[in-house]
């Protein structure tokens, strides 16, 4: 952004940190769906989509962050912090994969293909604030943890829910998980180690197994 005297408009961030438990979520597939429909059709499939997402993520207290295409970002812990941030993360997440369900059955009944999203969960310390200059400007996260929040989700199956081992040391009492995974991500000279959630078992949820990693 460039002022009227000709220099870079410096952007602004709050000067706060803090943990925080960040959620991406993002479809699976969906270019070939972009590819294949008229403009309207696709932004009206994209809108069903992230309608219930939305309505999930601010029912379980999260901030929603930005969407990016057909992804969304919703953070747990910031503007304001609770106990339980990491938990409420995961019990939006697993309660989207379940809610893909009936989305797909509305897909089916409109002739459309099903939907498949991934998701992936990290908790960490992160900058929080307000960035841009007076002719746009949105209160975000920013650092290392969203990173890697990203890298933990583009790693998810369709239909997978993977925490990172910081978010589990949170909920761990509170979530069924498969075996520890350790896989080396972008931007991380050591192995990261995830989980994925299979179930939460005090509030009766199950996540829908939908696809296996074979390696």
């Amino acid at each position: 952004l460039v002022s009227a005297l000709g220099v870079a408009a410096a952007p602004r961030v709050d000067d706060s940190s803090g943990e925080v438990s960040i959620l991406l979520a993002d479809l699976r597939g969906f270019s070939s769906i972009a590819e294949a429909n008229p403009v309207h059709r696709v932004l009206e499939v994209l809108n069903r989509y992230l309608a219930p997402m939305c309505e999930i993520a601010v029912d379980n207290g999260g901030t929603i962050d930005k969407f990016m295409g057909d992804a969304i970002m919703v953070v747990f812990g910031a503007p304001q912090r609770g106990a339980d941030d990491a938990r409420r993360a995961v019990t939006c997440a697993v309660q989207m994969q379940i809610a893909m369900i009936e989305l797909n059955r509305d897909q089916a009944s409109k002739g459309l293909p099903p939907l498949f999203m991934g998701a992936g969960i990290n908790t960490g310390h992160v900058i929080a604030g307000l960035l841009g200059s007076e002719l746009h400007s949105e209160y975000t996260v920013i650092g290392n943890e969203v990173n890697l929040a990203s890298r933990i989700e583009a790693f998810s199956l369709r239909g997978q829910v993977l925490i990172s081992e910081s978010t589990f040391d949170r909920c761990r009492d509170f979530v069924n998980v498969g075996a520890p995974m350790d896989v080396h991500v972008k931007g991380k000279s050591n192995s990261v180690r995830l989980r994925e959630v299979i179930a939460i078992p005090s509030l009766g949820l199950q996540i829908p197994r939908q696809e296996v990693r074979n390696s």
